[in-house]
């Protein structure tokens, strides 16, 4: 009896410290806020918050960080440890500039940044284990170690200066075997703008401010005019048509003679070829009856879809990245009213800050864009460094 009471008594035993072994195995499955590897390092590394907290008080920073989102400009007070500090100090750099990765636990795309970015003492990104006094939590875990990294703007209205969720961070070779990459960083050249008569527009009112810039540096481009006398019209809408000719003037394709695709477009037509190379390029679809519907008024989603494949063109992004930007990561209410052929430009543009003044709160996919709005958005896209 004594010997099965013993028994009993070990198996119990056994039980509880293999549970407790698998306890301290889960607690321990976040037991970092972030790793540093990579070719450009000399050291791969891993970090606790209280790792970052324990760092000396040269690698603290505790400042105030302004940066732009959809609702305007927010400032915050945020405490965290210098990431040059952090690369430089403790894991030890064998490259001068290279591309730097940061990689979210949600699997969101962030843009590539530069070592030397990161290395410039004004921009001070920051991995940042505390915003306004409170410790951080945007996955709803209050159980897993998060940090976000801040970094000051390089210029007035720039966005794309906080990234949420890092858990990685990876730099990669010098900046020289990584040429190709870097050309996805940058915009190309605007060509110089021609000297031209002034261009003066009557009707820009106090109601249309926030696209004036876009309208007269698109006119001096000769990709919107007026509709003479000096008059924009910015509260009037663009046609299908219309916008064709927009998007092939802004990208520069060549005009090509009318192939005669579309029932509703004669060769005759101003906008003919406008229409032949917008749709041979793909930044224009026609119907599924043999259509083109130049004259329809083009809506918000549409454009959007516009454009979006226009930076894609343009080389601004690649598809594969696009693809990556889906309308639930995005703050608008009516995000699953937007066409799921549209979603991914409109992620993408929204994460650019491109809507900035058209829309914010909402996204409203099926709502006529204005002259106004249209000019915006594609200077936003397409022009605005």
């Amino acid at each position: 009896m004594f010997i099965k009471k013993f028994k009993i008594v070990s198996i119990i035993m056994a039980m509880v410290l293999i549970l407790s072994q698998g306890i301290v195995f889960a607690g321990n499955v976040n037991a970092f806020a972030i790793k540093i590897s990579g070719p450009g390092v000399e050291k791969e590394l891993e970090f606790s918050l209280d790792d970052l907290k324990a760092m000396p008080e040269e690698a603290q920073i505790n400042e105030e960080y302004i940066y732009n989102s959809k609702s305007g400009q927010k400032s915050v007070k945020v405490k965290g440890v210098s990431l040059a500090y952090i690369l430089e100090k403790v894991a030890g750099l064998t490259v001068e500039n290279a591309l730097v990765n940061f990689e979210a636990s949600d699997g969101y795309p962030i843009d590539p940044q530069t070592l030397q970015d990161i290395l410039n003492q004004d921009l001070k990104y920051i991995l940042a284990y505390e915003i306004d006094g409170e410790p951080i939590d945007n996955d709803d875990n209050p159980e897993s170690e998060e940090i976000v990294i801040y970094r000051k703007l390089k210029e007035e209205g720039e966005f794309g200066t906080v990234f949420k969720l890092v858990v990685r961070i990876t730099v990669g070779e010098a900046i020289e075997q990584a040429e190709e990459s870097v050309k996805e960083l940058t915009k190309p050249e605007i060509e110089p703008v021609k000297e031209i008569e002034e261009i003066v527009f009557t009707d820009i009112t106090e109601e249309y401010k926030f696209a004036e810039t876009a309208i007269y540096e698109l006119a001096k481009r000769g990709i919107v005019s007026g509709v003479g006398n000096n008059i924009f019209a910015p509260g009037d809408v663009f046609t299908r048509a219309q916008f064709c000719k927009i998007a092939v003037e802004a990208i520069g394709y060549e005009l090509e003679e009318y192939s005669g695709n579309f029932t509703d477009v004669k060769a005759e037509n101003w906008f003919a070829p406008y229409v032949e190379a917008a749709v041979r390029e793909g930044l224009f679809t026609g119907y599924t009856d043999g259509t083109f519907r130049p004259d329809k008024e083009i809506t918000r989603e549409e454009l959007a879809a516009v454009v979006g494949r226009a930076a894609v063109l343009a080389g601004l992004v690649d598809q594969e990245k696009m693809n990556k930007f889906v309308m639930e990561k995005t703050s608008f209410e009516d995000k699953d009213e937007v066409s799921s052929w549209a979603a991914n430009q409109v992620a993408w543009l929204d994460a650019q800050g491109v809507f900035k003044g058209v829309a914010e709160e909402k996204f409203e996919p099926k709502k006529v864009v204005t002259r106004a709005e249209a000019a915006l958005i594609v200077y936003n896209a397409l022009f605005n460094k």
